[in-house]
C-alpha cells in the first residue's frame, strides 16, 4: 500500500534519520529551559521568589516528561494501537474530571485543570495527540478510499473527537478546542476525506465560533483589541503592545541572552504565554530566524518521514503529530507578534507549564519512534479492510 501524505509533504531521501530530528528536539527543549529562565527572573522576584523559580519548576516537570519521552520511542506501536480504545476513553474521562467539585480547579472562570494537591494537571493538552492517535489508527482500519467510497463511515470518529473538542470549549478553553479541531481537520484531510465533508464543517465551525466570539464579552474584547490594539493600550491590548515592543526593542542582533529589560514588568504572562516576546528582545531577528529555522527542521523530519510511510497508520500518525506541534509554535508567536488575537497557547517545551511539558514531550517521543524507520505491517485493515 502506498502512502496516502501529498507530495507538498516530500522530505529527503533515505531512512528514518530520527538522529537529526532527536538532536532537532533536544536543542529545542534545552534552548527553551534557558529562555524561560532568562524570561521569568524579574517577574519570579516581584513574586518574592528567587530568580529561578519558574525554571526549577519547570525542571521538576521535565522528570515526568522524559519519561513519557522515552516510553513513547519505545513503546511497539501496535501494542499502542490496541489500546487505543481505552486510551482514548480514559481521556474522555480525564476531560470531564475539570467540571467535578473538589477534583477540579477553576482559575478565572474556567475549569481546565484537575488539582492534584501539589500541583494541577491541564488533561486538554493530553487530549490532542490522543485524538490524533486514535484517528490515525481508525482511519487506516477503514481504509485509504473509506472519505470518498463509505464518506459516512468517517462520521463516527469525527463526532468522538469533537465531543472531545466540545468538553474542552465547555472548560471555557476556547483556543485549545480550536487548535484541537485544526489539528483533527488537517488529519481527515490527509486522510482523503470529501471536500464536502470539509465545506459542510468550515461553515458549521465558522458559525459556532463567531457565536462563541459574540456571546463571550471577554473574547469579544480580545478581538476589538486585536482589530484596534491603540483603542484600549491599558487593558486588553496591553499584552500586545508589550509584546510588540519587545520584539521591536530587540532589533537585529537582540541585546543578548539573560540581558533583555522589558521582560521585568513591561510583558505580561512573560513566562507563559508572551515567553517569545522576551526571547525575541534577547536574540533580534537572526535569533528568531534561527528559532523558526530549528522548529522547520523538526517539521521537515517529521513530515519526510510520514512521507515516506507505507504503512497509513503510521504516515497519518507522523503527519497528525507533526502538524500539531508546529500549529502550536506558529499560533503562540503570532499572537506575540499581533498577527492573531490572544489565545493562551503555550509554546511547546519554552513556555511554563508542566502539562504542556509532559503533552510535548510524549509527541516528540513519538515522532522520534516513527523516525527510527521500522517498518510493521498495520495491525487490522492494511489492505482497506473495513471495520466492524
Amino acid at each position: 500500500m502506498t502512502t496516502i501524505v501529498p507530495e507538498r509533504f516530500l522530505s529527503r531521501d533515505g531512512p528514518g534519520s530520527d538522529g537529526v530530528l532527536s538532536a532537532s528536539l533536544f536543542i529545542v527543549a534545552v534552548l527553551g529551559l534557558a529562555v524561560l529562565w532568562s524570561a521569568s527572573t524579574g517577574y519570579a522576584l516581584s513574586l518574592g521568589h528567587p530568580s529561578w523559580w519558574f525554571a526549577a519548576r519547570q525542571a521538576v516537570f521535565w522528570i515526568p516528561a522524559i519519561l513519557l519521552f522515552v516510553i513513547a520511542v519505545f513503546v511497539p506501536l501496535d501494542a499502542l494501537r490496541r489500546n487505543i480504545g481505552a486510551i482514548t476513553v480514559i481521556g474522555l474521562l480525564f476531560l470531564a474530571l475539570p467540571f467535578l467539585p473538589v477534583i477540579g480547579s477553576h482559575r478565572n472562570g474556567a475549569a481546565r485543570w484537575i488539582n492534584l494537591g501539589f500541583t494541577t494537571i491541564q488533561p486538554s493538552e493530553f487530549w490532542k495527540p490522543i485524538a490524533i492517535v486514535y484517528l490515525a489508527h481508525v482511519l487506516d482500519r477503514r481504509g485509504p478510499d473509506a472519505g470518498r467510497e463509505r464518506p459516512e463511515s468517517l462520521v463516527g470518529p469525527f463526532l468522538l473527537v469533537a465531543f472531545g473538542s466540545l468538553l474542552i470549549y465547555l472548560q471555557n478553553d476556547f483556543s485549545t478546542a480550536v487548535i484541537a479541531m485544526v489539528a483533527i481537520a488537517a488529519v481527515f484531510w490527509v486522510a482523503g476525506a470529501p471536500a464536502g465533508a470539509f465545506a459542510g464543517m468550515g461553515f458549521v465551525g465558522l458559525s459556532l465560533g463567531a457565536l462563541m466570539v459574540l456571546t463571550s464579552d471577554f473574547r469579544l474584547r480580545r478581538i476589538l483589541a486585536f482589530l484596534f490594539p491603540n483603542y484600549e493600550p491599558h487593558g486588553q491590548s496591553y499584552q500586545v503592545l508589550g509584546s510588540l515592543r519587545a520584539i521591536r526593542e530587540g532589533g537585529f542582533f537582540g541585546k543578548g541572552l539573560g540581558l533583555g529589560t522589558l521582560k521585568v514588568g513591561s510583558i505580561p504572562e512573560v513566562q507563559s504565554d508572551f515567553v517569545f516576546a522576551s526571547f525575541s528582545e534577547e536574540v533580534g531577528f537572526i535569533g528568531i530566524l534561527l528559532f523558526f529555522a530549528l522548529w522547520l527542521l523538526v517539521a521537515f523530519r517529521a513530515f519526510g518521514n510520514a512521507y515516506r510511510e507505507e504503512d497509513q497508520f503510521r504516515s497519518l500518525l507522523g503527519f497528525g503529530l507533526g502538524f500539531l506541534i508546529l500549529l502550536e509554535v506558529l499560533i503562540n508567536t503570532a499572537v506575540a507578534a499581533g498577527v492573531v488575537p490572544a489565545t493562551g497557547i503555550a509554546l511547546p517545551f519554552v513556555s511554563a507549564g508542566g502539562s504542556s511539558l509532559m503533552a510535548s514531550a510524549a509527541v516528540a517521543g513519538l515522532l522520534v519512534n516513527l523516525g527510527r524507520g521500522e517498518r510493521k505491517p498495520a495491525l487490522v485493515g492494511s489492505e482497506g479492510g473495513r471495520d466492524d
